[in-house]
């Protein structure tokens, strides 16, 4: 029997006996008994065991998900209810294969097939050909995938599958026809995804889902360059529009400000500008009494501005906003044209705001159209701890801007007197580019506009309501737009203001009404109850369990180079053998813990009623240093020294939390940190050295680390003693404990005598010089590879930070001192800090790195009698900083 051990519900199936009996003419009759394997069943057999007697199995279609990196392979099976007369596909999901038991199937969705059930496949794909989307209810598509060559689970191919599901649609839409027929999809109850607390209340959001009116206000303006404050005129007309005040303003502009201008102010000025423009905005709203707005957010990308106000009393139920840009224009990087976009959340409805700046000019459709695909595709959302959103994540979409399409006039075509009526309107918009490229689905798809029955908004002579006057004479055009993607939208108000004439453009608003899905708090909890009582019993009755005597293991007080660890134990209570192993995390661990961690056991079995003891080994060294201190600098509040998935097969997930508290350690923390300290090393606590590592002012209590200095200090008063000591270097050997001596005594600054010997002082300054996350001579590693002369490289010296500067130049003439003493070989000295000083995990790989890294110190450490490093001109001219310190 196959992994009996594993399956004890098979293992204890009866075997079946078979007696063989043979008759001769002078025997008696002989009895044999022999074993015989239980027939396997059938891919189908299994999944059919999954359902009901009433409920069948029409056909199962292999197909696959992408989740992060990862394919899930699955299947997708047609089943019938003969009590409900309805169909539906079950996505199941294989915890094993090849399948042995029904239990290896996990089912993760039910698409009932409905009215509203979709299979759609988008042959445009870049990803591959075999992919497809289904959903159903009003539910986001959901992707799948095929393989081209079927394997042995008896699955049918996509051409079949495809058949056999419209086939049912085709009845399901038929009976629905009869109004005497009630479609009963109530079976699918025990289905949906029970195991699962948050999808499961998602299936049931009609039991607690209301849905509440909200007002948006979209406005969109290319201000043509001119400041606000040029613009002495109100800005009502615009944006007070509509019987009522909205709930929330999305306001774009473009060409605020020349892209020239912008690139000469500095940050502080372009933050003034982009204020003074919310302010002008701000005082111009709708002034319904009792109603007051506050900025919820802004963002801008060189001359385009997106700005989100909101009703005061609507902020508390705005969650994770987020902005994003997408730059194109010259270069694609000055960003003079794009996108900008704010994501947030109201209530549980998602709402995104775009404003783009398109190419110009009439020919220049396909670049358009580029560049909105550019802008659909790059605009990430992206939240801390969560994945990330596309535009096409949320509920509600509004795009406005300056898209830039032009009225395309045929040869021959004769432009109509004046524009003031909707026959006008519609006759020119029959030559709208924007509208033939959405017929054609080559922009904007799946978006909608409401009638326009407004003049074309560009270009006008400025302070005038007359189109375009000049030499060029431009076509009139609807290039300022607003568009809308979702459901449950009705636009009530879409038109230009005239009155408004500071641009070469007209403004333009529209203002919708949108139907905003709201939770029912009472009838939530009620639900969620239910759904967590039956998500406690189904897991705790089907899946594997084991129990965890610690889920938090606290190593108190964490030391640089010194061993600790900790135990705790694994129970298996559950009736069956449970196999569990510790989950690979994604980049950048790519490994079950991080680096100052060791689990063992990786994995085990565990047996019914059995124990087993998990070992932590904690060991921060040189090779894990850089990376804890990086940690702790990066995350929020409390750092934890890792957070451990042990993953039970077929089971839930055990987190296990990692604690303690790191003691601050010389070794690994910049130059500028240590100048920052007032105390030694020893006496700060982990959240303060943090604050002193994330703190960037330019501010420094000394000019040296003191840790640095007393190395320095001590090397060069033992003389004939460091012959030798700079022979070579390996971060990757371990640490003697006797290293932890000389650990003290920097960080104790200590005035007691060293500790150790001049190998161990060369490998400590070794180490302080290698462990920090940045090397010493970044952020100009990568020029003063490649710098040609010694004068060269000092100009590029002379701007690193005091700390830097003064550790690089006294370490020169250190070493120097020690080189005409002929203490250590210059070769080796170059080499050595050279790799070190210049490290980078970039230009590593290079042929000639090592080199330019040797050749780059050689110009400071060995240097001919006429030249010098110590102040005025030196050999060839070349100037620098004083070593003085």
């Amino acid at each position: 029997m196959e992994r009996g051990s594993n399956f004890p519900n098979a293992a204890n199936a009866a075997s079946t006996m078979a007696t063989a009996t043979a008759t001769t003419p002078t025997s008696t009759t002989t009895t044999a008994t022999a074993a015989v394997p239980p027939k396997r069943k059938t891919t189908m057999e299994l999944v059919q065991q999954r359902f009901k007697s009433d409920e069948e199995v029409q056909l199962i279609f292999e197909a696959y998900q992408i989740i992060g990196q990862e394919h899930v392979e699955g299947l997708l099976t047609l089943v019938s209810s003969s009590k409900g007369g309805t169909y539906a596909l079950v996505s199941f999901t294989l915890l094993r294969t090849p399948l042995t038991v029904s239990n290896d199937l996990k089912i993760n969705k039910v698409f009932p097939i409905n009215k509203s059930f979709q299979l759609t496949k988008d042959a445009k794909s870049s990803i591959t050909q075999q992919q497809f989307d289904l959903s159903t209810d009003d539910e986001r598509p959901i992707k799948y995938y095929y393989h081209p060559i079927k394997t042995d689970m008896e699955s049918v191919d996509y051409e079949e599958f495809v058949a056999h599901i419209y086939s049912c649609k085709k009845s399901m839409s038929s009976a629905e026809t009869h109004e005497e027929k009630v479609l009963n999809f109530r079976w699918l109850d025990d289905y949906r995804e029970i195991g699962e607390v948050k999808q499961e209340l998602k299936k049931r959001e009609s039991q607690y889902i209301v849905y509440r009116d909200i007002t948006i206000y979209c406005a969109t303006w290319n201000v043509n360059n001119r400041p606000c404050w040029e613009n002495t005129s109100s800005l009502q007309p615009w944006l007070a529009r509509g019987e009522n005040a909205p709930h929330i303003y999305a306001i774009g502009l473009q060409e605020f400000e020349t892209i020239t201008k912008i690139m000469m102010l500095n940050s502080n000025q372009l933050q003034m500008y982009t204020s003074q423009w919310i302010r002008k905005m701000m005082e111009n709203l709708h002034t319904e009494n009792g109603i007051e707005y506050e900025e919820l957010m802004s963002v801008r990308l060189s001359g385009i501005i997106l700005a989100i106000i909101v009703r005061k009393q609507l902020r508390p139920h705005i969650l994770r906003c987020c902005i994003h840009k997408v730059p194109r224009g010259f270069l694609n990087a000055v960003g003079n044209k794009g996108g900008v976009g704010v994501s947030l959340q109201l209530n549980e409805a998602n709402l995104c705001f775009i404003n783009s700046h398109l190419p110009a000019h009439m020919e220049n459709i396909t670049a358009r159209n580029e560049d909105y695909g550019i802008i659909e595709n790059d605009m990430r959302f992206e939240e801390e701890g969560r994945p990330f959103r596309t535009i096409s994540d949320h509920d509600h979409i509004f795009w406005l801007g300056d898209l830039n399409y032009r009225i395309q006039e045929p040869p021959g075509y004769q432009r109509p007197g004046p524009m003031s009526d909707a026959s006008t309107f519609e006759q020119l918009l029959q030559y709208d580019q924007l509208r033939n490229e959405m017929r054609h689905d080559r922009c904007f798809r799946g978006y909608m506009e409401g009638d326009i029955k407004f003049a074309p908004t560009y270009k006008y002579d400025v302070d005038t309501d007359t189109y375009d006057t000049s030499e060029k004479q431009r076509a009139p055009a609807y290039c300022d737009r607003v568009l809308w993607k979702g459901k449950r939208i009705e636009q009530l108000d879409y038109n230009s203001v005239m009155e408004i004439r500071q641009s070469d453009h007209k403004p333009v608003y529209a203002i919708f009404q949108v139907q905003i899905k709201t939770r029912d708090e009472a009838k939530y909890k009620r639900v969620q109850e239910e759904v967590l009582k039956a998500v406690d019993k189904r897991e705790n009755d089907n899946q594997p369990q084991i129990l965890a005597s610690k889920t938090v293991i606290d190593f108190g007080l964490v030391r640089f180079n010194e061993h600790s660890t900790r135990d705790f134990n694994v129970y298996n209570n559950c009736s069956q053998q449970v196999d569990f192993k510790f989950k690979v995390k994604d980049a950048p661990i790519n490994d079950i813990c991080e680096k100052w961690l060791r689990v063992d056991p990786c994995s085990d079995s565990l047996m019914i009623d059995s124990e087993r003891s998990i070992q932590l080994r904690m060991l921060v060294d040189p090779n894990s240093i850089t990376g804890l201190l990086r940690k702790m600098c990066t995350t929020r509040g409390k750092c934890d020294f890792d957070i451990l998935i042990l993953h039970v097969e077929s089971g839930r997930d055990i987190f296990i939390t990692v604690t303690g508290e790191y003691q601050p350690c010389c070794f690994g923390l910049s130059m500028e940190t240590m100048c920052r300290t007032n105390r030694p090393i020893c006496e700060y606590r982990q959240e303060e050295i943090k604050e002193l590592m994330n703190d960037v002012s330019p501010e420094y209590r000394v000019t040296m680390p003191r840790e640095f200095f007393l190395l320095i200090d001590y090397l060069h008063k033992q003389g004939d003693r460091l012959r030798g000591i700079f022979q070579s270097y390996d971060r990757r050997k371990a640490l003697s404990a006797k290293f932890n001596d000389v650990r003290d005594w920097l960080d104790t600054w200590s005035e007691a005598e060293f500790p150790g010997t001049p190998e161990t002082a060369a490998e400590a300054l070794l180490l302080l010089l290698d462990l920090p996350d940045q090397a010493l001579l970044e952020p100009f590693v990568k020029d003063l590879l490649i710098s040609k002369s010694k004068s060269e490289a000092m100009e590029l010296i002379a701007l690193l930070s005091p700390p830097k500067r003064n550790v690089f130049m006294h370490l020169c003439m250190f070493l120097r001192e020690g080189i005409e003493r002929h203490d250590y070989e210059l070769s080796n000295v170059a080499s050595i800090f050279g790799r070190i000083l210049l490290r980078s995990s970039e230009y590593a790989m290079t042929i000639d790195y090592a080199n330019r890294c040797s050749e780059f110190m050689r110009r400071f450490i060995y240097i001919e009698t006429s030249d010098a490093i110590v102040g005025g001109n030196g050999h060839g001219g070349a100037t620098g900083p004083s070593l003085q310190t």
